[in-house]
């Protein structure tokens, strides 16, 4: 499973940043920096698909 396959499920199911945060660095042995910069990359990539 890729990092953004995680984070899109976990908002699909409504889950908070802070939950989506911390599910990132536990699975993928992130730090909360790097897992913090995933997620930015994933609302990125949402806002460009909306465009």
């Amino acid at each position: 499973m890729d990092p953004m396959d995680l984070i899109r499920d976990k908002f699909s199911q409504d889950c908070s940043i802070g939950t989506v945060l911390h599910l990132v660095m536990a699975h993928f042995h992130l730090s909360e920096e790097e897992a913090q910069a995933k997620i930015e990359e994933y609302f990125e990539i949402v806002e460009g698909c909306g465009k």
